[in-house]
């Protein structure tokens, strides 16, 4: 409280229980920055010796020094365990491209990684790899997709009485070796866009793939099974 403040009140003001309120307010939003001991420094007393409005004030002060503490130490912790959580992260994700270098080590050899690389530059390293091995196999997962198509349409003309394209499928998968090198050069030179094929799509492709293909092995051994019905009855 500045000297000019402690003129404004006289020894008769302060009896003044409403002046003695007004006074406490006053100190506490003067001295928005004193803390309780500051506080019982400046009055030069023992706590003991505080009158019941000093000691409301220095209460009141002292509580709001706990909830001053309580929050930096929440920061302090909070801000610890982040750090925890990042080192784990990048600590994490280091392991994932190690483990990628060691399985496909014919096409990652030359990208570099290290420990001590931040989480921005380990990612943009997992992103080359990710994008390398992806394209490692996009030509075959191109071809399959284009045989599991044919197979499928093949299959819905037959459903209509369709023959025109029957066999054109095993025809197309005959031709692999000669197809596999364009859609290989198609890939390379960005006609076909390839960053979709997540390891989830390839999978499904596959999978499906070969859902058709047993698909057509079961039906042809059921009508395999009605022709030698057929021949045992006639």
């Amino acid at each position: 409280m500045s000297e000019e403040s402690f003129e404004d009140f006289s020894l008769e003001s302060l009896k003044n229980q409403e002046n003695v309120k007004k006074n406490i307010d006053f100190d506490l939003s003067d001295n928005s920055d004193e803390n309780h001991l500051d506080y019982k420094k400046r009055l030069n007393k023992k706590v003991s010796e505080f009158s019941e409005e000093e000691k409301k004030i220095y209460n009141k002060l002292a509580q709001k020094n706990k909830r001053k503490n309580d929050k930096n130490d929440e920061e302090i912790q909070q801000k610890s365990d982040d750090e925890k959580n990042a080192l784990k992260n990048q600590a994490n994700l280091y392991n994932q491209l190690f483990v990628l270098k060691k399985k496909f080590p014919d096409f990652t050899h030359d990208i570099h990684i290290d420990k001590d690389m931040n989480m921005i530059t380990l990612e943009e390293k997992k992103d080359l790899i990710m994008k390398i091995i992806t394209q490692k196999n996009s030509d075959s997962i191109v071809f399959e997709t284009l045989l599991l198509a044919s197979r499928t349409c093949e299959r819905g003309l037959n459903y209509c009485n369709v023959e025109a394209l029957d066999g054109y499928s095993d025809n197309l998968n005959e031709s692999r070796e000669d197809i596999i090198p364009i859609l290989k050069e198609m890939i390379d030179l960005g006609s076909i866009d390839t960053t979709m094929m997540t390891p989830e799509l390839r999978l499904m492709i596959v999978m499906s793939s070969v859902a058709v293909k047993t698909i057509e092995k079961n039906n042809d051994k059921k009508n395999s099974q009605k022709l030698v019905e057929t021949l045992d009855t006639s």
